[in-house]
């Protein structure tokens, strides 16, 4: 949908662009001839039926005229305009029903403005519907409330001065037809209020930020309406909708102009600590007069208002606390309670084993406790570059930054995104999120520690066992096979010597000694490395998995990506961790299929082994002898700086291993 015109005039636009002493000379004739009006003629407005038009009136036209002056041709400004002169055409008609003319007035033109706020509400806060396919809804909605004012002015005709008013007073069948087919359109307005509260809540969760917090300047006074609606049909006090009605049009006017007012969050909290107490203040009342008229004194005693006045004062001070308290909880977080968030920080701190969630734990507080749209940590490393380690939420703008100092070394920053683009943190939230980045920064440099700890353990396991393949490749190639020649050369010196003498039995005593030193060799190559890793990884996987399955379950194996030119110390992990599994698998689950997946990418090599036997639930598994159980598997994985799942049920066991290739 194209964008509001801001240049083109009309007559609204003119007449909010008059010059304010000539408006406040305007509605200085108005007021006067409102009230003129009881007083010249022969008879006044009933009571209360003049508080609605006149509320209306005094709340939507001063501020109709400041947004339309402020946003030239935006629509709702005209509508608030519109809104309110006619409510102040309303307003006059009510005070002249003496004159007959104004009497038909006063009849129907109290509703067109109330038909206006359903559309107010579904153009806020940009003028815009929410989608072309709202078009229609907004055409229906417009067309019922137009049919029940036509129906309403051409009822009033037929009985000018008596049709909304006198009820006992039978009317004619044409002003009867025109009231059901009003009282139809009318039905068809507030389902769709329902309509216009759905799309409220759409144009809330599809629009950004910026337009959220515009949206949000409208719940206190929608909430104010509900409670004012609320209250005026379940109590006797007067007139509650005017306070709620009144409301909406400030609600509005701030929606459109948010981006325009400066500490606005102060006056939106200020606004709902206000909201919060006058409903308080009005359901103790309420509550105090309804018990006490009913069980202590009799309806109408002034006595039940006064314990009531009595109530509300004694609730005031406290509410007002607990009411500042839990508003800003809800704007600001926990801001107002640094000494609990930092002990709560430290606590869960302490309670977790992996240094490595820390800092996104940090960050996720931060976000939490604070209301705040992002926070991230940015860690330094050794050669002065920076980059983000943790972060929680988005951000639409700059953040500010907290730096972070350890031990006197900065060791990165902590980056809180303001709640809104272009505001700043209070002093005592800039206090809270300094002391947090000294958390953080302890934090940042134990993970630091942690990292390089596990990386000179990663790099120490990779070097022992590149050492191991080859010492072990050494000993085969080397010592083995110099064993195996010196025996095979001692086996043609013992049939080349006489057999009668002492040669022969000399010869088979080396023989056996050679024998002996060979075993022993060969023992110690395959205690250095599986000796099915000779021909690579996936080949003694096939073998591993041919010699299971000679044991009972049929085991399918997949493959994927080359397996060969892995680092030794994978292959060992790799190939020991599938060999437990699959002997857990054959002394426990009591499975008949099991399939083992490999899938090597450029910095891991998974692993999966699942089964359909009975689970952990059903027999417990051997953990306790080393090298064999799941223990041993997650040993293995955790040794390489890998990381291992293994879930169980009744429908069987996964294994899941990812290593990191290193390099």
């Amino acid at each position: 949908m194209a964008a509001p015109d801001r240049t083109r005039t009309g007559p609204l636009q003119r007449l909010a662009d008059l010059p304010v002493p000539v408006l406040a000379a305007a509605a200085a004739v108005l007021v006067a001839a409102g009230v003129a009006g009881p007083l010249l003629g022969r008879s006044g407005p009933a009571p209360g039926t003049a508080a609605m038009p006149v509320t209306m009136a005094l709340a939507f036209t001063p501020l109709g005229v400041f947004v339309t002056r402020r946003l030239r041709g935006h629509p709702l400004g005209r509508l608030m305009l519109l809104t309110g002169l006619g409510a102040t055409v309303a307003a006059l008609a009510v005070s002249w029903t003496a004159w007959l003319p104004a009497a038909w007035l006063s009849q129907w033109t109290w509703w067109p403005p109330l038909a206006v706020i359903p559309v107010l509400l579904l153009l806020v806060p940009d003028g815009r519907l929410p989608g072309a396919g709202w078009r229609p809804f907004a055409a229906v909605l417009v067309t019922a409330g137009a049919v029940v004012t036509v129906a309403l002015a051409a009822a009033a005709a037929v009985r000018p001065r008596t049709l909304l008013t006198v009820l006992d007073d039978p009317l004619p069948p044409v002003a009867r037809v025109l009231l059901v087919v009003a009282a139809g359109a009318l039905a068809v307005v507030l389902v769709g209020c329902l309509g216009v509260v759905v799309a409220l809540v759409l144009r809330w969760r599809r629009s950004p930020e910026l337009q959220r917090r515009q949206l949000a300047c409208l719940l206190p006074s929608a909430v104010l309406l509900v409670l004012g609606v609320g209250l005026s049909l379940t109590t006797d006090l007067p007139y509650p909708w005017v306070a709620a009605v009144a409301g909406l049009p400030l609600g509005l006017t701030f929606a459109v102009l948010r981006y325009r007012f400066h500490d606005l969050d102060l006056y939106v909290h200020r606004g709902a600590v206000w909201l919060v107490l006058t409903a308080l203040a009005v359901g103790v009342y309420a509550l105090v007069v309804t018990v006490v008229s009913a069980t202590l004194v009799p309806a109408g005693s002034p006595v039940a208002s006064v314990l009531g006045a009595a109530a509300v004062a004694a609730v005031l001070q406290p509410g007002q606390r607990l009411a500042q308290r839990a508003v800003s909880r809800l704007l600001y977080g926990r801001r107002d309670e640094p000494y609990a968030v930092l002990t709560e920080l430290g606590r869960h701190v302490g309670a977790m084993r992996d240094p490595l969630a820390v800092l996104p734990h940090i960050a996720a507080t931060v976000v939490d406790a604070l209301r705040v749209p992002y926070a991230g940590v940015r860690m330094l490393a050794a050669d002065g570059t920076s980059s983000t380690v943790a972060e929680r939420g988005r951000w639409s703008g700059p953040p500010e930054r907290f730096p972070m100092v350890a031990h006197g070394e900065p060791v990165g920053e902590l980056l809180v995104a303001p709640r809104r683009p272009g505001s700043r943190f209070s002093g005592a939230e800039s206090r809270l999120l300094a002391d947090l980045a000294g958390q953080a920064a302890l934090a940042a440099e134990a993970c630091r520690t942690a990292v390089a700890l596990q990386g000179a353990r990663d790099r120490l396991v990779l070097a022992r066992e590149e050492e191991r393949r080859r010492l072990r490749r050494d000993l085969h190639d080397g010592v083995a096979s110099a064993l195996v020649g010196t025996r095979m050369l001692a086996e043609v010196v013992r049939r080349l010597v006489p057999a009668d003498g002492p040669a022969p039995q000399l010869l088979d005593d080396l023989a056996a000694d050679i024998d002996g030193c060979t075993a022993e060799v060969r023992e110690l190559i395959d205690g250095l490395r599986p000796a099915a890793l000779d021909d690579g990884l996936e080949s003694a996987l096939v073998g591993l998995t041919d010699r299971f399955a000679d044991q009972g379950p049929t085991i399918s194996i997949t493959v994927r990506g080359a397996l060969s030119e892995l680092p030794a110390a994978v292959e060992v992990a790799a190939y020991r961790a599938v060999t437990e599994a699959l002997t857990n698998i054959v002394k426990h689950a009591h499975a008949g299929t099991v399939s083992l997946l490999v899938h090597r990418d450029e910095r891991h090599l998974e692993v999966r082994i699942a089964d359909d036997g009975v689970g952990f639930r059903a027999v417990p598994l051997d953990t306790g002898r080393s090298g064999v159980g799941l223990s041993s598997i997650r040993g293995r994985v955790e040794e390489l700086g890998g990381s291992s799942e293994i879930s169980s049920g009744p429908s069987g066991t996964t294994v899941a291993l990812l290593l990191p290739l290193g390099g």
